[in-house]
């Protein structure tokens, strides 16, 4: 198991576009970085589980709330967005526009299978656990192991919903994602006038 200690930051990145995103944790540690690739659905059951934690210590109304709207978002790669333990609280547009640059080639790169979470009270450090999807078994080590503050982990829940908020829409009659390319509703069976959409909305 690699042990990252406490991570300068912690970031959720999706890659591609919508209909075919790949989503990923970016790691910080030092000169070491890492990428653990998610699933979804998996993100959003960190996000969950990082939530009800916090809300189960008691920590919550003490961080800053996310803003409604935000400054500007810088250049992608510019490094001006605040990441996941700044002390500033991402907005969507930061979170999902201004990702300051990462390793092409990180020092480690993960496929996960599972996630785990633990609580160390007397440091007040949330701990993550990674296991590659390639171990198999409940008795399998973890591949990776990180520490990340209360404050880390609340602003990287507002992260992962930005990005996931920033997926594909979706159609408002059988509730399916909208394609770029266009969408062929089930329930309308593609063929309801431009004018009855309208007055659904």
């Amino acid at each position: 198991m690699v042990d990252f200690g406490s991570v300068s930051s912690i970031e959720a990145e999706a890659v591609g576009v919508p209909g075919q995103r790949t989503f990923r944790l970016r790691l910080r540690s030092g000169e070491r970085t890492a990428s653990l690739w998610l699933e979804k659905e998996q993100l959003q059951a960190l996000a969950l589980a990082l939530m009800r934690l916090l809300v189960r210590l008691g920590r919550t109304e003490e961080f800053p709330s996310q803003p409604e709207a935000g400054p500007p978002p810088a250049e992608a790669g510019s490094g001006q967005a605040p990441s996941a333990g700044s002390g500033q609280a991402p907005s969507a547009e930061a979170a999902l526009s201004a990702l300051p640059p990462f390793p092409e080639q990180p020092s480690l790169d993960i496929k996960v299978g599972r996630l785990g979470l633990g609580y160390d009270q007397a440091r007040e450090n949330v701990v993550l656990f990674a296991y590659d999807i390639e171990e198999e078994g409940e008795e399998a080590e973890a591949a990776l192991a990180c520490r990340a503050s209360l404050q880390q982990c609340h602003d990287l829940i507002a992260m992962i919903e930005a990005v996931v908020a920033a997926g594909r829409p979706l159609c408002r009659l059988c509730l399916c994602p909208i394609d770029p390319e266009g969408h062929v509703c089930a329930r309308s069976n593609g063929h309801r006038p431009k004018r009855d959409l309208e007055m659904l909305r």
